[in-house]
């Protein structure tokens, strides 16, 4: 088992035909004696790897082995670890496709497995958590999330559920059950059943300032982490209004762990089938990890973690070279192409990169950004020109920024990979990590990952389009595997 162990973690490398179930799936994090242990579903059972930092990760550990095809966890799935009274208690989902339709069975029910020390769990037999059936459907019931209520003064339970005479594909809902002892449970509310997504999967509920946040993932127009906010942790629910993502369509199943001063924000980014840009994306991925901000509205931000900021901690050489528009280089570097296109090379990519700059454009620039994994080729007349490439663009009246590819001409439009953003001043801080075929990038706020499978390495630089840019504090770091 060979995968990577660097930022973007999964326990097995990517490869065309890779079977689901290979890589890192639903992600559970928990803080303990100054780890952060991310336990995820693998191959049909719960495993667990730890991390200090979001950089570096040990050696991943079997935590909960999956069944057999006639047991209820014949696939062991998400749910999360919650701690009283000297005791852990792992409630997680029991999935059987064998049960489907099957009176007096259940294709999903929550089980639970309990541990002294953190790291040897035993299954408990006696438990089996069936779906109500006179309010909630009997497909969809899973996901259990634990968490403590001050205002209850209980332990709370969510549920990814269903509503029995919900509208079709509208029918999700979270639900909450609760507890005095962490081991008997009655039902308490439904907190959210808006009529819009078949489910809430991967629900986490959290309290930051005085504000209360529902985060789910739901896939009923692509892979989406969405969230919404409330006053009250029962709520009622409000939707962000610009945009209630955290990420692009490609990061899923996110949820959230603190340390106690900061939280954070851990999906798992998705992977093409076959290792091809013209492909599905499938389930399953490498770990992304955010650090959630709160914003002065009180919406949610996303940020780069300080600790994977560090890792990049040797500079690489900066070697600029204007490919078409007119560009004056100094301290700071300015980009003017008041009619088209024009860029300049900054470098070269090799093993994992990180890119930082501010960038600020004159009015009615229509678009600036980065360059990423350029490919020069000759044309007919023996001149070098640019003819592959990737763009992170930032389209401030369009209200969005974008990563977009050289072939996405035809063929290819399923989607774009895209994010809503508000720029108040005509600037940005932008930041960006090339890693293999992932590229994650931060804009002040906002991140975008998206994945290039056609392009490796390659060059990277600036652009400017239909405008005049500047670019300030600009730095190419690498950091160590």
């Amino acid at each position: 088992m060979k995968g990577n162990s660097f930022i973007f973690y999964t326990p097995e490398n990517q490869y065309p035909g890779m079977p689901h179930g290979e890589m890192c799936g639903d992600i559970m994090p928990y803080f303990h004696d100054g780890k952060y242990t991310f336990f995820f579903l693998y191959k049909y059972c719960i495993y667990a790897v730890d991390t200090e930092d979001f950089v570096h990760y040990e050696k991943c550990r079997l935590v909960l082995q999956n069944g057999s095809p006639d047991e209820q966890d014949w696939h062991a799935a998400t749910g999360s670890v919650f701690y009283f009274n000297g005791k852990y208690y792992f409630y997680y989902t029991g999935f059987c496709e064998g049960n489907r339709g099957v009176p007096g069975k259940n294709e999903q029910a929550i089980l639970r497995a309990v541990s002294k020390d953190f790291y040897h769990w035993e299954k408990d037999p006696s438990f089996h958590f069936a779906p109500e059936g006179e309010k909630f459907g009997n497909v969809h019931w899973r996901d259990p999330q634990l968490f403590w209520s001050e205002k209850k003064q209980k332990v709370c339970m969510l549920i990814t559920a269903t509503m029995k005479d919900g509208d079709e594909l509208r029918d999700g809902c979270t639900i909450v059950y609760e507890s005095d002892d962490a081991e008997h449970w009655t039902f308490g509310d439904i907190i959210y059943a808006p009529g819009i997504f078949p489910t809430h999967e991967c629900q986490d509920l959290f309290q930051m300032g005085d504000k209360w946040y529902l985060v789910f993932s739901t896939y009923s127009r692509w892979w989406e982490t969405r969230y919404r906010m409330a006053d009250d942790q029962d709520g009622p629910w409000d939707t962000p209004f610009l945009d209630d993502m955290f990420d692009g369509r490609e990061f899923y199943a996110a949820k959230t762990v603190s340390d106690g001063e900061k939280r954070y924000l851990v999906g798992w980014q998705s992977i093409r089938k076959d290792c091809s840009d013209s492909k599905p994306f499938v389930w399953g991925g490498n770990v992304v990890v955010h650090e959630l901000v709160q914003r002065p509205d009180s919406t949610l931000g996303v940020k780069m973690p300080d600790a994977v900021r560090r890792a990049f901690d040797y500079l690489l050489p900066i070697q600029a070279e204007v490919r078409s528009g007119d560009w004056e280089v100094s301290e700071k570097i300015t980009g003017s192409c008041r009619y088209g296109f024009g860029w300049m090379k900054l470098g070269e990519l090799s093993g994992v990169v990180l890119f930082e700059g501010k960038v600020f454009w004159e009015k009615n620039t229509q678009a600036v950004g980065l360059m990423i994994h350029t490919v020069d080729s000759t044309s007919a007349s023996g001149k070098s020109r640019l003819s592959k490439w990737c763009q992170l663009r930032i389209e401030p009246y369009h209200g969005r920024i974008a990563m977009e590819r050289y072939d996405q001409i035809d063929g290819d439009q399923v989607y774009l990979d895209e994010r809503r953003i508000s720029f108040s001043d005509k600037k940005a801080e932008v930041r960006l990590i090339v890693s293999g075929n992932i590229m994650l990038a931060y804009v002040n706020d906002t991140a975008l990952s998206t994945r290039c499978y056609s392009l490796k390495n390659g060059g990277i630089g600036l652009f400017t389009e239909c405008g005049k840019a500047q670019w300030t504090d600009i730095s190419l770091k690498g950091g160590k595997e």
